[in-house]
């Protein structure tokens, strides 16, 4: 009876023992799962300050996107009445290019002379003096009045000579409407009858019927 008594206590013992260290990881179970509760919460809120980061960033792309629109708009606007005309060799002009542009331009295009070029300003483009080989500097002609830009690029594109003359556009609107190029090309073959239009866009006219695109990939 003894030994049953002294293993008894023993048992009850070792339960008890048991018993703690069942509390204790109990305990531990308990603080490491409001370790992982807290540590959701965080991650859960860095999801949250990177998500209103990155509705933030495209806020802010979306505003220099049309703040860049805008500069490029009004840098446009400003070159209104400027002509780009290629093709005349170095230090043809002169002293006075704009004395040599009154005096050669309505013969060149075939203007009516009694109706006088009124030029503002007129210079080569930037840049250094290109060698002899290399093709020459063009005029950037600034025209007191938008009519006479049209008439002098109405008669360019009827006359058809060695000198070409274009709009005068920002890098950004040229790069726009040189996308533009092989549909153009495969436009000219068929045929059809297009057109190029401020800023960028190409108007089609086919079997009687004008159509617009804004990208290539709408002329496909």
């Amino acid at each position: 009876i003894k030994k049953i008594f002294h293993v008894l206590h023993k048992l009850s013992s070792d339960f008890e023992g048991f018993k703690n260290d069942l509390q204790s990881l109990h305990s531990s179970v308990n603080n490491l799962g409001s370790k992982i509760t807290a540590a959701e919460a965080r991650i859960s809120q860095i999801e949250d300050e990177n998500g209103s980061r990155d509705t933030q960033a495209q806020h802010l792309q979306s505003q220099l996107s049309a703040v860049v629109s805008r500069i490029d708009d009004l840098e446009n606007r400003s070159r209104r009445n400027n002509v780009r005309i290629l093709g005349f060799p170095e230090g043809v002009e002169g002293n006075n290019l704009c004395t040599f542009l009154i005096k050669i331009l309505p013969d060149l295009l075939g203007l009516d002379p009694s109706d006088p070029l009124e030029i503002e300003r007129a210079h080569r483009s930037l840049g250094q003096h290109p060698a002899p080989d290399k093709r020459p500097r063009a005029f950037i002609v600034k025209l007191l009045r938008y009519p006479t830009w049209e008439k002098i690029l109405k008669a360019a594109r009827e006359k058809g000579n060695n000198i070409s003359f274009y709009p005068d556009l920002s890098r950004d609107l040229q790069q726009r409407r040189q996308h533009f190029t092989e549909a153009c090309r495969q436009l000219l073959d068929r045929g059809i009858r297009y057109g190029i239009f401020y800023p960028a866009t190409l108007r089609v006219t086919f079997n009687g019927v004008t159509s617009a695109y804004t990208s290539p990939e709408e002329v496909a």
